[in-house]
């Protein structure tokens, strides 16, 4: 019996865990660092933040943070949009003159 509920424990556990990327903008930098205390860098709900320069500005930052699952998930999309992107214009005629 317990070896049927346990993995049923475990994946509550890791729905319950998970996090919307509302939930993780609206945390502050110390409720990121309490979230990821117990947290591996590898875990999926460990949560990064990435700073990036703001567009038209030499000094301003912008600070996107999200889990290690969103990111990937991100890039994942972003690298299915490139491959469609290429599939669409391969064997397309191109006018060099």
């Amino acid at each position: 019996m317990t070896t049927v509920l346990l993995p049923l424990l475990i994946a509550a556990q890791a729905t319950t865990l998970s996090l919307s990327p509302e939930q993780v903008k609206a945390m502050s930098h110390q409720e990121i660092r309490a979230h990821n205390a117990d947290l591996q860098r590898g875990d999926a709900e460990y949560i990064r933040c990435v700073k990036t320069e703001k567009v038209g500005s030499l000094v301003a930052r912008e600070v996107s943070c999200r889990t290690n699952a969103q990111w990937r998930k991100a890039q994942d999309i972003g690298n299915q949009d490139a491959r469609d992107a290429m599939d669409a214009y391969k064997g397309k005629a191109v006018n060099s003159n």
